[in-house]
């Protein structure tokens, strides 16, 4: 079998399932929205293509993805008052008024 031909097969594969991802695609989003998950879309190709011609947002994201896996540091006695109360653990981030 020729190589345009074998290229030609599979575009035209391509061009017929296309639809059908979409459609696909389309469902699944409007399904995870219906139970009120926060529909999940791959960003693979725009990461790969950062790392090509754009190194630093290359090395944003690593570093982004690094900070979202990063446990909150657990206080200590050492700390001060109002870190551990009793049985909880309280961690003061400056959003609320400290009692």
């Amino acid at each position: 079998m020729p190589f345009g031909q074998v290229v030609m097969t599979g575009f035209v594969a391509v061009l017929f399932a296309l639809p059908g991802y979409v459609l696909w695609f389309a469902f699944d989003a409007y399904r995870r929205r219906r139970r009120g998950e926060a529909p999940a879309h791959s960003s693979g190709g725009i990461a790969a293509i950062d790392m090509i011609f754009q190194p630093t947002a290359e090395d944003a994201r690593v570093v982004w993805e690094s900070e979202q896996i990063t446990p909150a540091p657990a206080p200590t006695p050492g700390d001060g008052p109002g870190m551990i109360d009793g049985n909880c653990i309280v961690i003061e981030t400056g959003l609320r008024h400290s009692r």
